[in-house]
């Protein structure tokens, strides 16, 4: 039986080119640090915590971008809500 072994390339396509740090996400989002944080702990925007650090893949950035609403009102709430 041959086992095969992943590779470094495999592992890094698993995860995406890297993680992004807290700040680097909101930097990719234009958007703070602090609003970054909210969405996590609202379980809009999916992260994980490594070392005490919280780090984002790319792709679910992305998917947060992708299913954002196209318009928040001034108080940080979609304006589909009631």
């Amino acid at each position: 039986m041959t086992v095969r072994m992943k590779s470094n390339t495999d592992a890094t396509r698993a995860i995406g080119d890297r993680l992004l740090t807290l700040r680097e996400a909101a930097e990719v989002l234009r958007l703070s640090s602090r609003t970054v944080g909210k969405y996590v702990k609202s379980g809009e925007i999916s992260g994980k915590i490594i070392g005490k650090r919280w780090r984002f893949r790319r792709a679910d950035l992305d998917a947060f971008f992708e299913n954002a609403p196209s318009q928040w009102d001034f108080a940080g709430r979609r304006s589909d809500e009631g």
